[in-house]
């Protein structure tokens, strides 16, 4: 099934043939050549007062925001122009460096494997062809050699063998043998030659027609006879009493705007923009092939870009509707990603149920809709899911799979930040950090937010039989205010709420966040990811809303010292109260590896909630019709 074609809404993400004029357009007015690379081009977002005033009958200037990189002068230029070729600005953000580009990536891998350094080294490990060699680039994402640190865009390539076509690679990782390359010149700048020890050699097959794959189940079909109970309208969903745009941003990947839910015969908004803003993985070995891997996904690579095409039946399963999506290129091309986002319902189970007195059975069957996309950066796959559920519930859940990422050691060897899968074959500790950034609107844009917890009395005149407890709201009324951690002793939560808009009980209508599985970093707030990733140390932020502010560790994180985005827009301390708010809410896993994650991880769940809280007169989901055959 696929989507009608209807005219662009100005939230709709650029298509491949807008992503086309505006790069030949933004060629010809500045003159752009081989030196400008195209780091992102992304929707330019309009703001929320023409997205409120906005009529279907009403002609819309599209336009993109460029991010350019030019490799010439090591300048980064952000540029708004119209898909009809109309410049809107253009200026350099001094100090800045673009994120990791693919064009660059390939350059410096080819370099690498040229060295004759490299393929010395590799001679000496038992290789004698450096094709057989995958190498990856990765961010330093620790302190940089001190004679290559004079402002130069560097990253480094760890290795593993493929010693026969179909290996599965990170089961043989190269040690002590890396390469720096100088991403603007493409020179290897470095070659750091250690200890050599032996490449494991234990294989890691995980393809069919490696494994077998034997265990079988009957099969299972999702079948809707009647066909999906959710329609779309180019980027629109409406579906039960849910409508919602879906988006794509080539740096977030998935996005979700405009949620809107009708209660009785009115549409009530929620939110404006949901979105996964960073997602930062820093890993905790020490050893020298593992140190350095604390990468910015989001911001160093462009989640986007690595957007899978999904497949019918291994994917996704049921009716499905899938968006295509585009991408530039660093070089100014177009690739377009089929099936790049899934939409369909799932049954959810039980959505409510009681059985009276008198044996009479009410029950209502749950359904979700689900909007999905996975990436895949080098080792790992990242699903991002968000539900919508008929009780007014929205959830987000990240789904974390692929493959661990491997170092080599001697076998047996005391290595204790990392697990030990085969024989010299290790799976260093590390965490997985992701940012969402909520810009909700509970009945309209002047929000603030509380922070609810419950708490017992010590036993006496308020607490006489010692079991009672009650809760307390604290309001946020400054950013500073609101930097806060979970607590699930008091069953802390967060609550959204609009004092303009009463309940039925004179209450302000809200809607409340609440953590899911989750970590807290490990790594030092000294240390160089500390530094660059220090929104991390906080499960909450909240901020006056800002467009420009969009990025947690701010825009330009690659070889940052530290200290942008959330910590920076922060210091301001701004009012909170009764305004239009941003939520930034912070979770993750820490990954110790185990063995039954090898050699493919088994999928890790991480995610939060936010559920009506006062905001509908009663439950949504009293409403729900019985399923068939009818229980009464």
């Amino acid at each position: 099934m696929t989507s009608k074609n209807v005219s662009p809404h100005p939230l709709d993400p650029l298509n491949a043939h807008e992503l086309k004029e505006v790069v030949k357009h933004a060629r010809y007015l500045w003159k752009l050549d081989h030196r400008h690379l195209f780091a992102m081009v992304q929707l330019h977002e309009p703001s929320k007062e023409v997205i409120n005033n906005w009529k279907n009958s009403d002609q819309i200037e599209r336009a993109a925001k460029i991010t350019l990189w030019n490799s010439a002068t090591s300048t980064v230029i952000e540029a708004v122009i119209t898909v009809e070729g109309k410049a809107i600005s253009f200026k350099e953000i001094p100090g800045a460096k673009s994120p990791i580009l693919s064009t660059e990536s390939e350059k410096a891998i080819k370099a690498a494997k040229a060295d004759k350094r490299i393929i010395a080294a590799l001679k000496d490990r038992g290789i004698e062809d450096p094709n057989q060699v995958h190498m990856e680039t990765w961010p330093i994402g620790a302190q940089i050699p001190k004679d290559l640190d004079d402002g130069r865009r560097l990253i480094w390539t760890p290795m593993w063998q493929r010693p026969t076509e179909f290996a599965n690679l990170y089961a043989h990782p190269i040690n002590g043998l890396h390469a720096i390359v100088d991403l603007d010149s493409g020179e290897v700048v470095f070659v750091e030659n250690t200890e050599i020890i032996p490449i494991p050699q234990t294989p890691g097959p995980y393809r069919e027609n490696q494994t077998g794959a034997n265990i079988k189940l009957k099969d299972l079909a999702i079948v809707q006879s009647e066909g999906p109970s959710f329609s779309l309208e180019g980027w629109k969903v409406n579906w039960e009493r849910w409508n919602l745009r879906v988006g794509f941003c080539q740096r977030e990947g998935l996005v979700i705007h405009d949620v809107k839910f009708k209660d009785q015969d009115k549409e009530r908004k929620i939110a404006h923009r949901l979105s996964i803003a960073e997602l930062v993985i820093p890993y905790g070995d020490p050893s020298q092939g593992a140190y350095r891997k604390n990468a910015f996904d989001t911001g160093e690579f462009g989640l986007g870009n690595y957007t899978n095409s999904l497949t019918l039946g291994c994917d996704c399963l049921g009716e499905i509707v899938y968006l295509d999506a585009a991408v530039t290129t660093p070089d100014g091309l177009i690739k377009e990603i089929p099936n790049a986002i899934c939409m369909h319902e799932e049954d959810n189970g039980i959505l409510w149920k009681h059985v009276d007195a008198d044996g009479h059975t009410e029950v209502r069957r749950g359904r979700r809709f689900v909007v999905s996309s996975i990436v895949t950066v080098n080792n790992y796959e990242y699903g991002y899911f968000w539900y919508f559920y008929q009780d007014g519930t929205i959830e987000f859940e990240a789904k974390l799979t692929g493959i661990v990422l491997t170092v080599a050691d001697a076998i047996g060897k005391d290595h204790p930040s990392a697990t030990e899968l085969e024989p010299g074959l290790w799976a260093p500790y590390h965490q997985h950090i992701l940012c969402a950034r909520l810009d909700l609107d509970i009945d309209g844009e002047k929000n603030s937010v509380l922070e609810v917890e419950s708490f017992a009395y010590p036993q006496g005149e308020k607490n006489p039989y010692g079991g009672a407890y009650e809760t307390r709201e604290t309001l946020f009324t400054k950013e500073k205010e609101s930097q806060r951690l979970i607590d699930p002793f008091s069953g802390r939560y967060w609550k959204i709420v609009n004092e303009q808009v009463k309940n039925h009980m004179d209450h302000p209508v809200g809607y409340k966040l609440i953590p899911g599985h989750t970590t807290f970093p490990l790594a030092l707030p000294e240390s160089t990811i500390g530094k660059k990733a220090a929104f991390m140390y906080k499960h909450l932020w909240v901020t006056k809303n800002n467009d420009l502010e969009k990025y947690p560790a701010g825009d330009y994180p690659f070889q940052h010292p530290g200290g942008a985005g959330l910590p920076e827009w922060t210091k301001a301390n701004r009012n909170i109260e009764n305004e239009d708010v941003v939520l930034w809410y912070v979770f993750g896993t820490n990954h110790i590896p185990r063995s039954e994650d090898w050699p493919v991880m088994p999928v890790e769940r991480t995610g939060f909630h936010l559920k009506p809280s006062g905001f509908f007169a009663r439950s949504p989901g009293i409403d729900v019709a019985p399923s068939k055959p009818s229980c009464h």
